[in-house]
């Protein structure tokens, strides 16, 4: 009874040991960032135009808060990291038993009882993990983002150059501008660009795969993106490959007085204001031929 007790009590805490890192890693694996949601009536009554509602406000509230830099952010892979210390212990416990012709002792059983779970913590970190967004930067822009970034761009540089886990780059902005439809994720940050713009500012381009958010949508959010990046941010729009539901937006810096306009770049690079239509199909939308077919 005593042995049958002894080994009992053994498994008990075996198994206690193997679930805590496991449900540590899922809890960190699964967990977001909680918003503040919006209720019905004040969706209904939130004014219309440019200006924020409470979500967006809480959301870039967060982008432009006094401290810039996170305490602690993962700037490496913590999937890695686990599940390398995991087999690490599980390999040298296996190894320890079998040169010790089977006899176990407190270390080798707790290679076991917490190389297995980490292990499999590890593996799940793994799964969940998003690295960080590939950059196309020179020391030019590297150099005008050290000195002319706003708030808003050094927390949007911050969280494309680190591991996420649980949620996406950028993720909770593009929610609060409406860029997730019903059921669908948000854009898909794929690039990041940095260079410097032809009167000196600090250019941040942000290319995204957006399958479920048509062009059109992006050109109608074009008020928002001064007061939801700003201040002293002007936005470009570009629509890279409409095949590949490419889309870029390129926030830069402006001087003060400086226009904040939001403009759309074109196939030929031009730039015109963004609400405004290309002439070539504002005037055959206005023919009356074409308005007959």
């Amino acid at each position: 009874t005593s042995h049958y007790t002894i080994v009992s009590g053994r498994m008990r805490t075996a198994m206690i040991a193997m679930l805590l890192p496991t449900c540590a890693a899922y809890q960190l694996a699964g967990t977001r960032p909680a918003v503040r949601a919006v209720g019905p009536m004040a969706a209904r009554t939130a004014p219309v135009g440019p200006v924020m509602n409470s979500e967006e406000e809480g959301i870039r509230s967060g982008l432009i808060g006094i401290d810039t830099k996170v305490p602690f952010e993962i700037r490496f892979s913590l999937g890695n990291l686990i599940t390398g210390s995991g087999l690490t212990l599980l390999i040298y416990s296996v190894v320890a038993f079998l040169l010790n012709n089977g006899e176990s002792s407190l270390v080798q059983t707790l290679g076991f009882v917490y190389g297995i779970p980490a292990s499999l913590g590890g593996a799940a970190l793994k799964y969940a993990e998003l690295p960080p967004v590939p950059i196309d930067t020179t020391p030019q822009a590297t150099a005008a983002r050290e000195k002319l970034a706003t708030k808003v761009q050094a927390k949007i540089f911050s969280d494309a150059t680190r591991f996420c886990y649980g949620d996406a780059h950028m993720e909770e902005p593009l929610k609060a501008l409406k860029f997730a439809p019903p059921g669908r994720g948000p854009p898909e940050l794929r690039q990041f660009t940095e260079s410097v713009s032809p009167e000196g500012g600090y250019a941040m381009g942000m290319t995204f795969f957006a399958p479920y958010t048509p062009y059109t949508v992006w050109k109608t959010r074009g008020k928002k993106y001064a007061t939801f990046f700003g201040p002293n941010i002007r936005a470009e729009l570009r629509k890279v490959n409409s095949e590949k539901r490419l889309v870029e937006l390129t926030l830069i810096t402006t001087k003060d007085g400086e226009s904040t306009e939001p403009l759309e770049r074109l196939a030929d690079g031009s730039l015109i204001p963004l609400t405004a239509e290309i002439p070539d199909l504002a005037e055959k939308l206005a023919s009356p031929a074409q308005a007959t077919v």
